[in-house]
């Protein structure tokens, strides 16, 4: 059972947690992380979600809901590690953006990191792939359906900041 702080619509705590997968009170809000790992050739580290995933098959960043007691550099730190086996710092992490949306607060880091692809460990149920792609690249994928949907949008909202 995975167990997330919940917030108010400002990100102030309301002292209580959520289980993943059940319904949100109005009002309700969590936290989650998405990492964008940067080569110094300006690739951007992609990676493919498990087919029996929902968006399956589809490239995406990194990233997950942060748990109850974690800040969502914590979080950001364990679910790159836990999807693609890279270990960094929190230090290495730069906020951003934070995007809200729904019922969730979405706090985007970018990591500039150089990191073989044979180096990159996938998790089981998670990720199939991972490959460094180019914006360019990237943009043709979403041109393409090649995408999640709302990974998506972000990048093209943010792409300009980090690109």
């Amino acid at each position: 059972m995975e167990l997330w702080d919940l917030y108010d619509s400002q990100r102030n705590p309301l002292n209580k947690t959520h289980e993943r997968g059940q319904p949100f009170s109005e009002g309700e809000f969590y936290v989650c992380a998405e990492i964008w790992v940067k080569n110094s050739e300006g690739k951007f580290l992609i990676t493919k979600r498990h087919p029996d995933k929902k968006s399956g098959n589809l490239w995406e960043f990194s990233g997950g809901g942060t748990l109850a007691g974690e800040t969502t550099k914590q979080s950001a730190v364990r679910e790159l590690e836990e999807e693609t086996g890279i270990k960094i710092d929190e230090s290495e992490l730069k906020l951003f953006a934070t995007y809200q949306k729904k019922n969730y607060f979405l706090d985007l880091f970018l990591v500039c990191k150089d990191v073989d692809l044979k180096d990159i460990r996938l998790q089981p149920g998670e990720t199939i792939d991972a490959k460094w792609s180019s914006p360019e690249e990237i943009q043709q994928m979403i041109d393409n359906g090649e995408f999640v949907y709302s990974v998506s949008l972000r990048f093209e909202l943010y792409k300009d900041i980090v690109c």
